[in-house]
């Protein structure tokens, strides 16, 4: 019988697939904004109703994401970070500030790289 990490190969490209769309990142683009995201409840609800695919398809048990979840002030961004970080990518973050409503704001920008 195959280990798990290689019986759901496919399944997890799928996952990982609909975290890109959620996120909207493609070849073109590989970023995504803290702050768009922080703003939209539903892109939020959407990231973590993939909790339950997930635990399907991933050895998750050590992941920050299901071992903390009282106290984490963002919890779809630690699946986010897990998911990406199981299969290969790597995240780096880049500050940048945003002029909303004449206030000035600092948004953080998630950068995704395959290594």
């Amino acid at each position: 019988m195959p280990k798990q990490v290689e019986q759901y190969e496919n399944e997890r490209k799928i996952l990982l697939n609909k975290m890109f769309e959620i996120l909207g990142i493609n070849e073109s683009n590989n970023t995504f904004s803290l702050h768009k995201i922080d703003n939209n409840i539903d892109l939020q609800n959407k990231i973590l109703n993939l909790e339950s695919e997930i635990k399907k398809v991933f050895i998750c048990g050590e992941w920050s994401f299901f071992k903390k979840k009282i106290g984490v002030k963002r919890r779809w961004l630690s699946l986010i970070k897990c998911l990406i970080k199981a299969m290969g990518y790597k995240t780096f973050i880049s500050e940048k500030n945003t002029k909303i409503n004449n206030k000035l704001d600092r948004d953080k920008i998630y950068f995704i790289i395959k290594i």
